[in-house]
């Protein structure tokens, strides 16, 4: 992990990327003010536009607001290090209230940088490649109408059950939805990720941990639409016979700050 460096003499950039439609939070703290008030004291400046914007002024920090946020910042997978406010499950984020002690921590040097691995998934009938920071889902588009789904990791066959969909989860997913439908809980420090099926026909049915790349999920019987979604974000319908492949497809740089940064 090497020190975060907020460089004031330089003049950096910092873009906040926002999609709430309310600049206060939840906790009553306006996000926005605080970041306005704060990095011009410290010899910087703010863009606050969308993602592909900000990375065309070469920005030297992004600031994501809330799981929305971070989840924008990293379909981009830019390199830049982004610092996430607000809670985000799996991923150490500063509260809304301790913003302008993250920001002064920063220009003294106190952060590390920790890069979390992302995935990249395309639908079988389209080239549009998305990545995901949290998970990757086939699932049945009406509740509870179960399909028969297969995994296969490097060639090998892995499984075979009915269910309503698959989740596979970054070590960061794993703490998200994939928990609530028990998938393993994977430390950051390995290469892996946990899949798991969502309301299996039969309880018995395992969760695994796998390697992070060439993983191929299927659909073997279809009893109602199915999608495939990264992140929450649908991506395309995946027909019976069809193939949808997960592979890691890079990392997103988040800023931790001791003493201030917290994980939900």
């Amino acid at each position: 992990m090497d020190a975060a460096q907020w460089l004031a003499d330089d003049e950096p950039i910092v873009g906040v990327v926002d999609p709430g439609t309310d600049a206060a939070s939840p906790s009553g703290t306006d996000i926005a003010a605080t970041i306005e008030a704060t990095v011009p004291d410290l010899g910087g400046s703010i863009a606050a536009e969308s993602v592909a914007e900000i990375l065309s002024g070469d920005p030297s920090l992004f600031v994501a607001i809330g799981e929305t946020g971070l989840i924008a910042v990293a379909r981009r997978a830019p390199d830049v290090p982004v610092l996430p406010v607000g809670s985000v499950p799996g991923i150490e984020s500063v509260a809304e209230t301790d913003v302008a002690d993250a920001f002064t921590a920063l220009a003294d040097g106190d952060a590390i940088e920790r890069r979390r691995p992302l995935l990249g998934v395309a639908g079988p009938g389209t080239d549009d490649r998305r990545r995901a920071l949290f998970d990757v889902t086939l699932v049945t588009n009406e509740p509870a109408r179960i399909s028969e789904y297969a995994v296969e990791s490097r060639d090998d066959a892995v499984a075979q059950f009915r269910a309503d969909g698959v989740v596979v989860a970054t070590p960061a997913g794993s703490h998200g939805y994939a928990s609530a439908v028990d998938a393993p809980r994977l430390s950051p420090a390995i290469d892996a990720v946990a899949v798991a099926p969502i309301a299996p026909f039969t309880t018995a049915t395992r969760r695994w941990v796998l390697p992070h790349s060439d993983l191929v999920l299927s659909v073997e019987r279809d009893e109602g639409d199915v999608r495939l979604l990264a992140d929450g974000e649908p991506i395309d319908t995946v027909l019976p016979g069809e193939r949808a492949v997960v592979d890691a497809d890079g990392r997103l740089t988040t800023i931790v700050v001791p003493g201030i940064s917290t994980r939900a």
